[in-house]
């Protein structure tokens, strides 16, 4: 990373158990820096009892703007946002977090838009298309609502 860290550095963790697998922070610190933010994302180690002490302290940290959730959390996270997206309250889970003005949290659900959006690129035909669907945890639940509304029969 080839911009300095400082102060001023905005910091979006990414939080779960197993944190080890996870990709998407060296993409997520890369694409800041081409946009010119001084911003990381950093991948946090949190087991399940641990997470309302690591919530209250990234919530006391001003330099936190978000938040990335992967599994154990993506429920119990969501008993932290202030407000939601109408996707992340039909499923009660979260898969990302942003800060309110007045410090709070919102909460939303991506997983299935992702998904979607990554079929489309490599060539899937999504509307009027059928799915097989298994697992209807939080990932899985935000998947089949946005292969719903991107058209699957």
């Amino acid at each position: 990373m080839s911009q300095k860290l400082n102060g001023a550095t905005r910091l979006f963790p990414i939080i779960g158990d197993p944190i080890k697998f996870v990709k998407s922070p060296q993409p997520l610190t890369r694409g800041f820096e081409a946009r010119g933010h001084n911003a990381l994302c950093l991948p946090m180690q949190v087991a399940k009892d641990d997470l309302d002490a690591v919530m209250h302290a990234l919530t006391l940290t001003g330099n936190v703007d978000g938040l990335l959730v992967t599994m154990p959390h993506k429920f119990s996270a969501f008993t932290y946002c202030a407000t939601s997206s109408d996707t992340a309250s039909l499923l009660g889970g979260v898969s990302v977090m942003r800060r309110n003005a007045d410090a709070t949290w919102h909460g939303d659900m991506l997983d299935g838009l992702a998904f979607v959006k990554a079929q489309i690129d490599n060539g899937a035909r999504v509307k009027d298309g059928r799915a097989l669907l298994l697992g209807a945890g939080a990932a899985g639940s935000a998947i089949a609502i946005a292969l719903l509304e991107a058209g699957v029969g």
